[in-house]
């Protein structure tokens, strides 16, 4: 074998790791991004009522990052608007506490959706540190998950099963629905 042929033989390993579709993995990622758009529709709406915004603020919301949502409409619940005086207060604590979970499954979102999920490559004759450490054993829902993080120079690897996205899914919906709860008890002439 020439040294060509040894330096390839990485990138094919590489695409073989790779899942033919369709596949569990890719419907269990498709159910998180699909309930994290779902949260990011409520979040849109959080800030529109808790800033005492019309219905046609939605045009100036629409492709607003997370981060930028989440940090108004946090703002706007330690600090409601004079528009939104009417409204009950006391729901105010709720929303805050919805808006920290919301926050929370919002970064373990990232995690799925920003990384590379593959099956390990210790079950194709590959070399794999994490499946080592667990005598070569790779089980049945569980992949090897790469992804590189900003200002890190090397890539984080883990192995991650499919169980957990089934649960990350399920959570959006909670912490999505405690999250409209929260606005429908602050103002439920606004909620739309």
């Amino acid at each position: 074998m020439s040294d060509g042929s040894a330096k390839n033989k990485p990138e094919i390993l590489s695409l073989s790791m790779k899942l033919a579709f369709p596949n569990e993995l890719d419907d269990f990622i498709g159910k998180v991004v699909r309930e994290g758009a779902y949260l990011e529709e409520v979040l849109r709406e959080c800030v529109a009522i808790l800033g005492g915004l019309g219905n046609d603020v939605d045009v100036l919301l629409m492709g607003q990052s997370w981060d930028w949502l989440h940090s108004m409409a946090v703002g706007l619940q330690k600090e409601p608007s004079y528009a939104t005086r009417r409204c009950n207060d006391e729901a105010l604590p709720e929303i805050g506490v919805a808006l920290s979970e919301a926050n929370g499954v919002w970064k373990r979102r990232n995690a799925v959706v920003h990384a590379s999920w593959r099956v390990c490559p210790a079950s194709l004759g590959g070399t794999c540190e994490i499946a080592a450490s667990n005598g070569g054993k790779v089980n049945e829902g569980e992949y090897h998950v790469e992804r590189s993080i900003r200002r890190k120079f090397k890539r984080d690897v883990e192995h991650r099963h499919v169980s957990e996205l089934e649960e990350l899914a399920c959570d959006f919906e909670l912490v999505r629905q405690n999250l409209v709860e929260g606005l429908q008890a602050f103002d439920p002439n606004q909620f739309r």
